[in-house]
């Protein structure tokens, strides 16, 4: 009886949810969004089927990382913005895999206090790794360029709307900023970090030490990543893996175009002139085969039967000729 009003007490107590339900419901309402998903490199067909077969051979043995917001952190216009909300910002070939097979998966939650400062880990996140290709890096370089500029920007605005700065010409002259051809301060020389002699470091400045290149290879890499993110997706992906036959130089010229027309007709250019170089097709060709061969062989002995029919139909093709 003693044992029958334990369990029952056990029943009708109030228990905290556990950490395993807790997981299961942010891996239920996981978002994926596109304007973060753009910061992961995109995969080969052969590094994709590899991945895919080490999954569904030893499992998804790293966790996803996951960023614990706010609505409001992903979309300003949100009909409940306190509501907590886990966006995947690592792992998403991992997690597209895992859904495709139905296939669990761990996860790793952080807490990033703005989307600028997500992307930017994000970016960093990608930079440590060891195999991107140079497009890759450039790309993401300037994209943390690009990302940090727009929130020193929107800082900028946000601090003059509260009446903390001095007028624009003040800026100018108290601080020693340069105006541009509209009379707006250099966005690179309105904030930021000063170096060891107390000068104010530009942006490119800052970046170019952080990775070890020069000022200038930093803005070329914004203009590149500009130019790249005007691009069909398709295309932006065979450019970033390499299989292009697109100029960089034409596209970086395509991202330091002011004018969003004429941008968008070298834009148009570009896509009309984006051919697959043959040698570049012949290796995509044999990626597929072996990718699909990947994806069926599973043994030696396979592949040694396999061998043996390719041996014996290339003597029957022989014989014909």
């Amino acid at each position: 009886m003693a044992k029958n009003n334990f369990m029952s007490a056990m029943m009708k107590a109030d228990l905290p949810k556990s950490m395993y339900s807790q997981d299961e419901k942010i891996k239920k309402e996981l978002i994926v969004l596109e304007k973060l998903k753009k910061f992961i490199p995109p995969l080969a067909p052969d590094e994709r089927t590899q991945l895919e077969q080490n999954i569904l051979a030893f499992g998804c043995k790293d966790p996803l990382i996951v960023w614990e917001t706010k609505q409001s952190a992903i979309n300003p216009e949100a009909p409940n913005p306190d509501e907590v909300c886990y966006v995947l910002i690592d792992g998403h070939n991992r997690h597209e895999i895992c859904q495709k097979f139905g296939l669990d998966f761990r996860v790793n939650l952080i807490e990033i206090p703005t989307f600028e400062q997500a992307q930017d880990f994000m970016i960093d996140h990608q930079l440590g790794r060891r195999n991107l290709s140079v497009e890759q890096m450039a790309y993401l370089r300037g994209m943390k360029y690009l990302a940090l500029k727009q929130e020193r920007e929107n800082q900028e605005l946000t601090r003059d709307k509260s009446g903390k700065f001095k007028s624009q010409e003040n800026e100018v002259n108290n601080r020693g900023g340069q105006s541009d051809r509209d009379g707006n301060l250099d966005s690179e020389n309105r904030s930021g970090h000063f170096d060891h002699h107390g000068k104010k470091e530009k942006l490119s400045e800052q970046l170019a030490k952080e990775f070890n290149v020069g000022e200038k290879t930093i803005r070329r890499d914004a203009d590149f990543a500009k130019g790249l993110e005007m691009l069909p997706n398709n295309i932006k992906n065979e450019v970033l893996q390499g299989k292009s036959n697109l100029n960089k130089a034409d596209i970086i010229e395509v991202g330091k175009t002011k004018d969003s027309n004429l941008a968008q007709e070298k834009v148009n250019q570009l896509v009309s002139s984006t051919v697959i170089k043959p040698e570049k097709k012949e290796k995509q060709s044999k990626d597929k085969v072996l990718g699909v061969l990947k994806s069926y062989l599973t043994t030696a002995e396979e592949c040694d039967a396999l061998i043996t029919e390719i041996e014996r139909i290339k003597q029957s093709i022989s014989s014909l000729t």
